[in-house]
């Protein structure tokens, strides 16, 4: 054979295995890419795992709001009460212990036993008992004047500026809110204490006994005070009864009575 013929033969022969090899090397590489999609795919996997996770890490937390029981809301109300009668009787005192008073209130203790012991029937003992409540009542009008000033600086600005808690409710953990959360304003605690802490019972009492007769006096004190009592019976029987545990009160002044503790309760978003 000639050796031109012989090196075409060979050049051929090296082109097809330059051919071969190119085929399995591209067959090699198809491999390779496809084992290394197979393996990327369990990572991918993983991400989506760990972005779940961060979904988790990143929730939003939403505030609940634990209504205060009626026990709370009573214990509070009690200790109140307790603590302002014990003032207004400190600051009142050098008013109310004189000679009149004294004899009035003898006047007073007098026609009870009078009337417990038969010697006098009940018109005689409520016509006199109402003459020398009245006179007591004038007799301690400054006083009460004083009682109104104690009430209000208590029940509304102390409570005002104090979160919605008097020395009560802070004992027991509760205090008052906006039902639609907003901030608490001096005009919702107003509202409240004159409707439920006596203080607008006060003024009208206090009215009436400086601006009315006897007469007047004896019946409009009764009226004001089945008002007064009938209001602190309803808001009783509703915060016992309703589910929002809300008082007439507190639906007058969108308001409500919550435990000082927030629960925060984790919600979990999606992620964009």
């Amino acid at each position: 054979m000639p050796k031109t013929q012989e090196t075409e033969s060979k050049k051929k022969t090296t082109t097809a295995k330059k051919k071969n090899d190119t085929k399995k090397l591209e067959k090699e590489k198809t491999t390779v890419k496809k084992v290394e999609k197979n393996n990327k795919e369990p990572k991918k996997e993983k991400e989506i795992i760990n972005d779940a996770t961060i979904v988790t890490k990143d929730s939003t937390k939403k505030e609940t709001k634990k209504r205060a029981a009626f026990i709370e809301r009573l214990g509070a109300f009690i200790i109140d009460f307790f603590i302002i009668s014990m003032i207004v009787s400190l600051v009142t005192y050098p008013f109310t212990n004189n000679s009149n008073t004294k004899k009035l209130n003898e006047e007073t203790q007098k026609v009870i036993e009078q009337y417990q012991e038969g010697k006098i029937d009940a018109n005689t003992y409520l016509n006199r008992a109402s003459d020398i409540s009245y006179d007591l009542s004038r007799e301690t009008g400054l006083s009460s004047v004083i009682s109104v000033i104690i009430f209000a600086l208590y029940f509304i600005v102390f409570q005002y500026k104090n979160g919605g808690q008097t020395i009560g409710k802070k004992l027991l953990k509760i205090k008052i809110s906006k039902t639609d959360d907003t901030d608490l304003n001096i005009n919702d605690v107003m509202f409240r204490a004159l409707i439920i802490d006596f203080i607008l019972y006060n003024i009208m009492t206090l009215c009436i006994t400086l601006f009315a007769s006897k007469d007047i006096y004896f019946y409009g004190i009764m009226i004001f005070e089945f008002i007064q009592y009938a209001v602190l019976f309803v808001s009783a029987i509703m915060i016992l009864s309703r589910k929002d545990k809300r008082g007439l009160h507190d639906i007058i002044t969108h308001t409500e009575v919550v435990k000082e503790e927030v629960i925060i309760e984790e919600v979990e978003g999606v992620k964009a």
